[in-house]
């Protein structure tokens, strides 16, 4: 994350990158790469970006991003600017390359191979000399006064450095195990500095938090944010704190007018400020999110019957955390009650109007309308739940000791007897009965939920989701498993083209889903040939379901992703134009997650291409502004992209 005049820019995974002039509003930026994006700067007014695989990209307006690359397969893991002329890239196995504009760039060879991890650069003041200095792994410290010949300098420590910050007096470096180095000569010499903090430190920042106030010093990282002032650390996360940062891990953090802007995974984004002097420094999350764990999500039908709920989709997971939407786009955490907010709820299913979550230590909840919900006690069984199925007007549910139980209620389960003590993970109905799939490749079938026969599956890996499409069985799970059977007795191994572990499947039109770890997204049209689409994050994605053309998955760390696999082809619409001052205004409305360009022409026959615009809420409107002269005649269209 980086910060200039009025513009944050972050940058991350699968080569996103996202820009904010206010800290509230975040635009997402085509980078035409989904590399992975590690480091980021200004050259100037130029802003240059490296990143996996040797990526480059460097841009002079936040809507025109250029991409280029070194040729190589180290990834760049830092990068720094010495005013206007020189940018220095470092990385693995002590890649070290200087460009003077960012675009053209020469690979600068050393006598060190040592995998660098962050770059810094300290401009000349006085008679002190200007210098970069790049830290990395095993307490390698090395400085320069061109970006083209490096010494090496005692670090004293053997821990991984990776990050290091000038703060306008000193430099300060970051790394494993709570380690801070300070130096006060530019690099040369180096002394450790106690902060407390014992876990790995991935960012730091200064700021004088209120006007006048002392410099503040910033170190965070995993399950660490640590503030200096006036010689003294704090620990921002202790219980005494009035506002403090969550437990999280932070990756990133910059200094913008009197406040810190710290970044960690899955998008968390706090901002940290002081109201006077005086008090502790308070910590606030604009736009919070559910990061607990989302383990399946599920889409209710709506029967057609006026006494029914309309259709929705309700997620569940750690921490009791249960949340419904009516789109997939806005979401809302629900009431669970106390008996089960510490529960690590697995699996969620149910019929029309009763939905079921199960979950850790066998607790089982139900609604009949997503809100309200209530906890079965006596717990059926002390097993952990996870398989959620219906079959006529029985409800069943898996898991631990091969249970399978079923109800007519949802509130009086019953055991049905089965041949295994394996855990079952999954159970769904089809034409010929029922089907339940588990650890160690265990498939069990039943013509009436009652009475089950173990089948072969011609495998060991564990088989974490079932699920029917038409009249069609998809088993997958560990090693990247897919199992395919129109009868749930014989039953055909597909190649996925992964080792990953796949979780869930579902079904669009004619194209099957299927998501797994590592943001895996398999894709196919007729079972037989898969391809890995992957999505904008390589974190593991748990459940999938679909409504309207839309793919919903849920997963890691909280993470909704959806995507519209059917765009709309509704027009979008120009509701209202204005002028105001030297902008040009327009409201457009349109459906969520349309892309689009806005067009114009002075005759209708030249058409110049606009910005790509698209419509992120539920709302599906969009405020813009642009920036230029009122022409005479000018005619508008919007042409979708998606």
């Amino acid at each position: 994350m980086v910060y200039s005049d009025g513009l944050t820019v972050q940058v991350g995974e699968r080569g996103q990158i996202y820009t904010s002039e206010d800290l509230d509003l975040w635009i997402p930026r085509d980078s035409h790469t989904n590399t992975s994006l590690r480091a980021a700067t200004f050259l100037g007014g130029r802003l240059v970006i490296t990143g996996e695989n040797g990526t480059v990209l460097w841009a002079d307006t936040i809507d025109d991003f250029n991409l280029g690359n070194l040729g190589t397969s180290n990834w760049l893991e830092g990068v720094a600017a010495a005013g206007n002329d020189l940018v220095v890239a470092v990385g693995d196995n002590g890649s070290v390359y200087t460009s003077t504009n960012g675009i053209s760039w020469q690979q600068r060879p050393q006598t060190f191979s040592t995998w660098l991890r962050s770059v810094a650069y300290a401009a000349k003041f006085g008679n002190m000399a200007a210098v970069f200095v790049a830290v990395g792994e095993s307490g390698f410290i090395a400085t320069s006064s061109d970006g083209v010949s490096w010494r090496s300098r005692s670090s004293g420590t053997g821990q991984d450095l990776n990050k290091v910050f000038w703060d306008g007096n000193q430099f300060w470096v970051a790394g494993d195990a709570g380690v801070l180095l300070i130096s006060s000569d530019r690099g040369t010499t180096w002394h450790t500095t106690g902060s407390g903090a014992t876990n790995t430190l991935y960012a730091l920042a200064s700021e004088a938090l209120v006007p006048n106030g002392n410099l503040i010093q910033l170190a965070a990282g995993i399950d660490e944010v640590r503030l200096r002032e006036t010689n003294v650390w704090s620990n921002e996360l202790a219980a005494s704190k009035p506002l403090p940062p969550p437990v999280w891990t932070y990756l990133s953090a910059v200094s913008e007018s009197q406040l810190f802007v710290l970044g960690g995974r899955s998008g968390m984004l706090l901002e940290g400020f002081k109201t006077n002097s005086a008090t502790d420094t308070i910590w606030s999350d604009d736009s919070p999110s559910v990061r607990n764990w989302l383990f399946q999500v599920f889409r209710t039908r709506f029967s057609g019957s006026t006494n029914d709920p309309p259709d929705f989709y309700f997620a569940a997971g750690e921490r009791g955390t249960v949340m419904t939407s009516v789109d997939g786009i806005d979401w809302d955490l629900e009431l669970v009650p106390d008996s089960v907010t510490n529960t690590v709820f697995l699996g969620v299913g149910g019929s029309t109007n009763f939905f079921i979550a199960v979950g850790s230590n066998g607790s089982v909840i139900v609604s009949t309308n997503g809100t309200q919900w209530t906890a079965v006690e006596p717990r059926p069984t002390q097993n952990d739940l996870q398989g959620v199925g219906t079959f006529g007007n029985l409800y069943l549910i898996t898991g631990g000791g091969g249970n399978i139980l079923s109800s007519a209620n949802g509130t009086n389960w019953t055991f049905n007897p089965t041949l295994t003590t394996n855990f079952l993970s999954s159970i769904e109905s089809f034409a010929g009965g029922v089907v339940a799939v588990g650890n160690k490749g265990t498939i069990l079938r039943s013509p009436d939920a009652s009475s089950w026969t173990l089948q072969t599956s011609g495998t060991t890996n564990w088989l974490f989701r079932v699920r029917c499409f038409g009249d069609q069985l998809i088993a997958v799970g560990q090693n990247g498993t897919i199992l395919t059977s129109s009868d749930a007795q014989t039953w055909r191994p597909r190649n996925s083209g992964t080792l990953n572990w796949l979780n869930d499947i579902t079904k669009i039109q004619d194209t099957y889903f299927i998501v797994g770890n590592q943001g895996t997204i398999l894709v196919s049209t007729n079972l037989e040939a898969w391809t890995n689409t992957g999505t904008i994050t390589k974190k593991s994605l748990f459940g999938a379901a679909t409504n309207e053309g839309r793919l919903v998955t849920v997963g890691l760390e909280g993470v909704i992703i959806r995507s519209p696999v059917v765009p709309s082809r509704e027009p979008v619409t120009l509701l209202q134009f204005s002028r105001n001052d030297s902008y040009n205004i327009y409201l457009l409305a349109g459906k969520p997650d349309q892309r689009f360009t806005l067009d114009r022409s002075s005759n209708l026959t030249n058409w110049i291409t606009g910005p790509t615009l698209e419509f992120f809420d539920s709302s599906g409107t969009l405020l813009l502004f642009e920036k230029g002269e009122l022409q005479t005649q000018q005619f508008y269209r919007a042409t979708l992209i998606r």
